[in-house]
């Protein structure tokens, strides 16, 4: 499972994108998101993050792999480290998901390796819905599956 955000700043909103897959490499499930702007981008990759595990746990997927780039968060979820005074409740709801899964781990991965996700959440711009796909990419980010590291 991977996941990103970008800014919009002219349009005060962030965008969370998550891409699901399962041992095989084949999508499960895929989501873009737009959110009002938190004050800073590393709120945002925390948000991503627990937004992440909400969708595996409304897919009913209780075994994950939890990527990302924003190696702060990452290393901070890994350590259980929750004290930072901008994110840290972020930090903590999302360890509260963790612990109700059979399996999560936090792991860093380069931005090459998180293509989809960040093309996911600059998707969510074009749109304020919830976008979901289910067994299926959109048409325009399909390629960037086969190239992102599993």
């Amino acid at each position: 499972m991977n996941f990103d955000g970008a800014l919009f700043s002219d349009l005060s909103a962030a965008g969370l994108g998550v891409v699901i897959r399962d041992s095989s490499g084949q999508v499960v499930g895929a989501l873009a998101e737009r959110i009002p702007i938190p004050r800073f981008s590393a709120t945002m990759e925390a948000l991503a993050c627990c937004r992440a595990l909400n969708f595996a746990k409304e897919l009913s997927i209780f075994d994950v792999v939890c990527k990302g780039d924003a190696e702060v968060i990452i290393r901070a979820l890994q350590s259980r480290e929750v004290v930072h005074p901008e994110y840290g409740h972020v930090l903590q709801d999302t360890l509260v998901l963790a612990n109700v899964l059979r399996v999560c781990n936090f792991v860093h991965v380069k931005c090459v390796g998180n293509l989809v996700a960040h093309f996911l959440a600059r998707r969510s711009k074009s749109s304020n819905e919830l976008q979901v796909w289910l067994e299926t990419i959109p048409e325009d980010i399909a390629p960037l599956v086969m190239r992102d590291s599993l």
